[in-house]
């Protein structure tokens, strides 16, 4: 998650332009753009070194929720139009980048399930 948050404000620095447009996309002031980069970048950091990773969990996700919120409060009637996109794979960036995080969550939990010694999921093979 943090290689999320850093590389998300990293484009931010790059294109800024696109970071404007996304403010204006949510009817947000565009003066945003600088704190919300601070913000990704810090907080993906903070999770990287695990520093206050609980304070910076927690932030993360009011960050994401308001924003997740606000979307759906401006764009809501045409987003749940098309959330049937959730469910088919296009060949796309946002696809293979999403596709490449859950792949990271996984490959997560499967470490960690494998290094505590217990699989707390049934084995497939007993379910013949």
């Amino acid at each position: 998650m943090a290689g999320v948050f850093i590389s998300a404000g990293v484009y931010r620095i790059f294109f800024p332009a696109a970071a404007w447009q996304e403010l204006i996309d949510l009817h947000m002031p565009t003066f945003l753009a600088w704190p919300i980069i601070i913000l990704e970048i810090a907080g993906g950091l903070l999770l990287l070194i695990k520093k206050y990773k609980k304070t910076a969990s927690a932030v993360l996700i009011i960050f994401l929720l308001l924003a997740v919120l606000q979307a759906l409060i401006i764009q809501g009637r045409m987003i749940w139009s098309r959330a049937g996109e959730l469910f088919v794979f296009n060949p796309n960036p946002t696809d293979i980048f999403l596709h490449l995080v859950f792949a990271t969550l996984l490959l997560t939990f499967l470490v960690a399930t494998v290094s505590k010694g217990s699989d707390n999921m049934p084995d497939d093979s007993q379910n013949d």
